[in-house]
C-alpha cells in the first residue's frame, strides 16, 4: 500500500519538516505550521529560501545550517521560527521550529528590561538635573547675596555718616527713607538665604542662653512706636512666671515673632494688635510657651488659608503694602525646625489670630545675672594706630577710611588684594588688619594663613586680623577663625560694631 505523499512526517505541532529538491520543489512536508503542499516551489513561498540556490549538491561534506529568529508569513499570520537546513546528495531537508511565543516573551522581557533601564537612567538624569539645579540656585543666591550686600554696606554706612552731620528736616527725612529701604532690601536678602538654607537642610539651629525679657521688651518698644505712628492700640501680656533667661535659638525665635507681628501691623489699619505670651507646661528644666498674636486687620479668605505658608504668596494686591511673600513660609519652616507648632484662625475683614507653640529649656539657678558686654578702650599711645584695610571695592574702602579717620586715632593703608596685603605687611608694621574674605590673587583665608605661618617676626605673625564678608552664616565665621583670624564682622555692619571689634582686638593685643 503506497503512503499518502502529504502525510505528516512527525507529530510535534511546533515543528514542520520539509524536504525539497535542489530545484526548490517541495517533495515531502507536513502541515503543522504552514499549509505548504507537495509540488509547490519553496522559492515562491518566502524570499528567505532563495538561500537554497547557493547550496552545492556535488560537495562531499554536508553541514547543517542554522538560522535563528526568521519571520515567516502566511496570509495575515506571522511566525518567528528557527530554521535548520540539512543538505545531502539528493535533496534538502528543512526543519522549521516555531518559537513565536518564546521570542515574544523574550522580547517582552527585553523590552521591560530596556524600559527599566531607561526609567533608571531617566531618574538618574532627573536626580543629576535636580542636584545641578540646587547647586546653581545656591551658587546664584550666594553670589547675589555677596554682590548686593557689598553696595548695601556702603549705602547704610554713608547714611550713618550723613546722620551725624548738620541736616535740614527734609534731608533727615530723606536719609531715614534711604536707610529704611536699604534695611528692607537687606531683610529680603536674608529671607532668600534662609529659604535656600532651609530647603537644602543646611540651616543650623543654635542652643544659646538669652534674655527672654529683653527679647519681649524689644518687641514692646519697637511695635509701640509703630502702633503710635499708625494710630493703633498695641498691648502685650506676658506670663510673669516665665523664666528671665531661656535656652534656645534666639535669632530664629525673634525671626518668627517679628515676621508675624510685622504682618499684623502691615494688614491692620484700625483697631488693635495684642501680643500674648503664656506658659503651656514646665517639667524639670523644660517648658513650652504659646505666643498669641491677634489683630483686627483685613483677615484671610478661607480659600487662601491653604496657601498661607507657601513661598512668594501674597493675598493683598495693595501696592502700598510691601512684601515679598517669603515671611510666613520662613515662619512655618522655622517653627517646624524648632519642633514647635503653628495654627492660624482668620475671619475676612475682622482679623487674624496666630498661635505659635515653641519649646525651650532653662538653667535651674538661684540667681541668673545677665552677661554684660565687656568694655574695651585703646591703650595709651602717643601715635595713631595703623590699620591695613584689604578690600577691592572702592566705595567700601572710602567708607571704612572715613569712619576710622574720623575717630582721630587711626592711619589707614589700603591693599586691593591678598598679594598686595602680604607685600605691605613685609614693609610696614600694622596694629590690625581688616581682611575682606573674597579678594583676587590671594583670598582673605589664604592670606591670613600665610601671615600666621610664614613669618618668624611676631609683629607680623601675631597681628590682629578681623575678617569681613557679605556672607554671614556660621560656616563662614568658623572658617575665618580656623584660618587664624581673631574675629569676623558681616556686611552690612554698623559703625559702632566695627569700631568695637577694632578697639577690642587692639586692646587684647596690647594686654598680652
Amino acid at each position: 500500500m503506497m503512503a499518502d505523499p502529504n502525510e505528516k512526517l512527525q507529530f510535534n505541532p511546533q515543528v514542520q519538516i520539509i524536504t525539497v529538491s535542489y530545484q526548490g520543489v517541495i517533495k515531502k512536508t507536513d502541515t503543522s505550521l504552514f499549509s505548504w503542499s507537495i509540488g509547490d516551489s519553496i522559492y515562491d513561498l518566502h524570499p528567505f529560501f532563495e538561500i537554497l540556490k547557493t547550496l552545492d549538491k556535488t560537495t562531499t561534506t554536508y553541514e547543517a545550517l542554522n538560522f535563528p529568529c526568521i519571520h515567516l508569513e502566511e496570509g495575515h499570520f506571522e511566525k518567528i521560527c528557527d530554521l535548520t537546513i540539512q543538505p545531502n546528495a539528493k535533496e534538502i531537508t528543512i526543519y522549521v521550529y516555531d518559537y513565536t511565543d518564546k521570542y515574544k516573551e523574550v522580547n517582552r522581557i527585553a523590552q521591560e528590561k530596556n524600559e527599566s533601564i531607561l526609567l533608571a537612567k531617566k531618574l538618574e538624569l532627573k536626580n543629576k538635573y535636580l542636584l545641578e539645579k540646587e547647586e546653581f540656585k545656591n551658587s546664584f543666591i550666594a553670589n547675589i547675596n555677596h554682590e548686593i550686600r557689598t553696595p548695601l554696606t556702603s549705602i547704610l554706612g554713608f547714611v550713618e555718616v550723613l546722620e551725624k552731620t548738620q541736616l535740614t528736616f527734609e534731608q533727615e527725612e530723606l536719609s531715614r527713607i534711604i536707610k529704611r529701604e536699604s534695611l528692607h532690601l537687606n531683610a529680603l536678602i536674608d529671607d532668600m538665604v534662609d529659604i535656600a538654607k532651609i530647603e537644602s537642610g543646611t540651616l543650623k539651629i543654635a542652643e544659646e542662653r538669652f534674655s527672654f525679657q529683653d527679647l519681649i521688651n524689644g518687641f514692646r518698644e519697637t511695635y509701640s512706636k509703630t502702633a503710635q505712628e499708625k494710630g493703633l492700640i498695641f498691648e502685650t501680656h506676658v506670663d510673669t512666671h516665665i523664666q528671665e533667661y531661656l535656652i534656645g535659638d534666639r535669632t530664629r525665635v525673634y525671626q518668627i515673632l517679628n515676621n508675624v507681628l510685622n504682618n499684623a501691623f502691615k494688614f491692620t489699619e484700625k483697631g488693635e494688635i495684642t501680643f500674648t505670651v503664656s506658659k503651656n507646661y514646665q517639667r524639670s528644666n523644660k517648658l513650652s510657651l504659646t505666643f498669641k498674636i491677634e489683630d483686627t486687620g483685613s483677615g484671610i479668605l478661607e480659600e487662601d488659608m491653604l496657601y498661607l505658608f507657601e513661598r512668594f504668596t501674597r493675598f493683598n494686591n495693595d501696592p502700598q503694602i510691601s512684601g515679598n511673600g517669603l515671611g510666613l513660609a520662613i515662619v512655618n519652616n522655622l517653627v517646624r525646625l524648632l519642633n514647635g507648632d503653628i495654627k492660624v484662625k482668620s475671619i475676612p475683614d475682622q482679623g487674624t489670630i496666630f498661635h505659635i507653640k515653641l519649646p525651650f529649656t532653662f538653667e535651674i539657678l538661684k540667681s541668673q545675672v545677665p552677661q554684660k558686654r565687656k568694655k574695651y578702650s585703646l591703650p595709651d599711645h602717643k601715635k595713631k594706630f595703623r590699620i591695613l584695610l584689604v578690600e577691592d571695592e572702592e566705595i567700601t574702602q572710602f567708607l571704612i577710611m572715613k569712619v576710622l579717620i574720623s575717630q582721630g586715632s587711626y592711619f589707614v593703608d589700603v591693599a586691593i588684594d591678598g598679594e598686595q596685603a602680604i607685600e605691605y605687611i613685609e614693609k610696614r608694621q600694622y596694629d590690625l588688619i581688616l581682611m575682606d574674605l573674597i579678594v583676587s590673587k590671594i583670598d582673605g583665608y589664604k592670606a591670613t594663613r600665610m601671615i600666621r605661618n610664614n613669618y618668624g617676626d611676631s609683629f607680623i605673625s601675631e597681628v590682629p586680623i578681623i575678617g569681613f564678608s557679605a556672607t554671614a552664616d556660621d560656616g563662614v565665621r568658623d572658617k575665618c577663625l580656623r584660618s587664624g583670624m581673631d574675629d569676623f564682622i558681616a556686611k552690612p555692619f554698623e559703625q559702632e560694631e566695627l569700631l568695637y571689634k577694632i578697639v577690642k582686638q587692639i586692646a587684647k593685643k596690647a594686654a598680652v
